[in-house]
């Protein structure tokens, strides 16, 4: 093909693309609140976002390909909802190392990614003697895994930053909400094609707070616990014990904040970058020395995952109060607690990341997981 018919297809190509462009602005102005510009968040407006922001992708992909060799143009993924696994991810982009020049140089070649927020990890923690630094990145998805001594405990830290709030997810052993089936955190994670998971709330094992599973409120029992809430926008929200008092008033809070599912174990540990101190909780022996599990949210699609145990010298569990100290000196914006003792369990490339109690893995009901979403056809390609 000569170079000028090349430059005449791309003009055509950006003909084309302009008038969709505006479709798509006309689109999102029907779909974005005129006085807020925020979405509409009910039940019918967030069907609206969802498609909204498919066609936002979409159009972004096309640009991509259209204008190739012309402007740069970033591409977007996304992955389905309901979708039982996510995209598998490349396995030469996962590393080990004891060199933090090494994970650096590969926060620098994320720079697009994180779009200026700061990470947790630096190359100057003081990590637990004789570990290495685990990580995987891509255009979609950042995690990077280190174990540090605290408290004479062993804290195990995965940061994520992902590009879509599709990548943050939740899987149910036997797929289906009140499955009898309970399976191993990392068989779970294969399955899924997780690039790092821990475990969930167990929420098989006990009958209390707010459970939600693909948009959907299975159980309201709210008065004693509080409930973490995850959004397609990949955010993480609270319920506190005693609100939301019914199965009615619990779906109106998942239907209008576009949440995807929600867990119930708690307690919630940081809430607006507060730290909370916990006195009393129904479940979790918050006052007792268990391994501990966590999941909080740093900045916009930038999560942190910890679990507390015992490995090497490190010999010691902490309270969820020591728990809620130590995630909070991380600057993160939200912290709730998972369940703990040998559920808790963080997964890495398929394998346990921590010590789980007695080295053993117990079968559970659930995980939350974060995936890359780059389809396996475009690394394979």
């Amino acid at each position: 093909m000569t170079r000028s018919r090349s430059s005449s297809l791309r003009a055509l190509w950006l003909l084309l693309f302009v008038p969709l462009g505006l479709a798509a602005l006309l689109l999102l102005a029907l779909y974005v609140h005129p006085v807020t510009g925020t979405a509409v968040q009910t039940a019918e407006t967030s069907r609206q976002t969802d498609l909204g922001r498919r066609v936002e992708q979409s159009l972004a992909g096309f640009a991509s390909d259209a204008l190739e060799g012309l402007v740069p143009v970033k591409k977007f993924y996304t992955i389905e909802e309901n979708a039982a696994t996510a995209p598998a991810p490349n396995p030469a982009l996962f590393g080990e190392t004891e060199d933090p020049a090494e994970v650096q140089a590969v926060v620098e070649r994320a720079s697009a990614l994180l779009e200026g927020q700061e990470l947790v990890w630096n190359p100057d923690i003081e990590r637990m003697p004789g570990t290495k630094i685990c990580y995987y990145c891509d255009d979609t998805i950042l995690v990077i895994c280190w174990k540090e001594s605290i408290e004479h405990g062993a804290a195990n830290f995965a940061e994520v930053k992902i590009a879509d709030g599709s990548q943050l997810r939740r899987m149910i052993a036997g797929g289906s909400y009140g499955s009898s089936v309970q399976l191993y955190a990392s068989d779970m994670a294969k399955t899924a094609n997780a690039v790092v998971a821990i475990n969930g709330d167990f929420y098989t094992y006990r009958r209390l707070g707010i459970t939600a599973w693909q948009r959907k409120v299975y159980r309201a029992v709210p008065n004693k616990v509080e409930s973490a809430f995850f959004t397609s926008s990949g955010d993480m929200l609270f319920s506190h014990a005693g609100e939301l008092a019914s199965t009615e008033e619990a779906q109106r809070f998942v239907d209008e904040n576009d949440v995807v599912f929600a867990v119930a174990f708690g307690p919630i540990l940081v809430e607006d970058g507060e730290l909370r101190q916990v006195y009393s909780y129904p479940i979790g022996e918050v006052d007792a020395q268990y391994s501990r599990s966590v999941i909080a949210q740093k900045d916009t699609l930038h999560y942190l995952l910890l679990t507390m145990g015992q490995e090497g010298a490190s010999t010691h569990r902490v309270s969820t109060n020591k728990l809620a100290e130590i995630i909070h000196e991380r600057g993160v914006k939200n912290a709730y607690t998972l369940d703990g003792g040998q559920t808790a369990t963080l997964v890495f490339r398929d394998a346990p990341f921590n010590r789980v109690d007695w080295d053993t893995q117990r079968a559970m009901s659930d995980i939350i997981y974060f995936a890359t979403a780059i389809p396996e056809e475009e690394w394979q390609s």
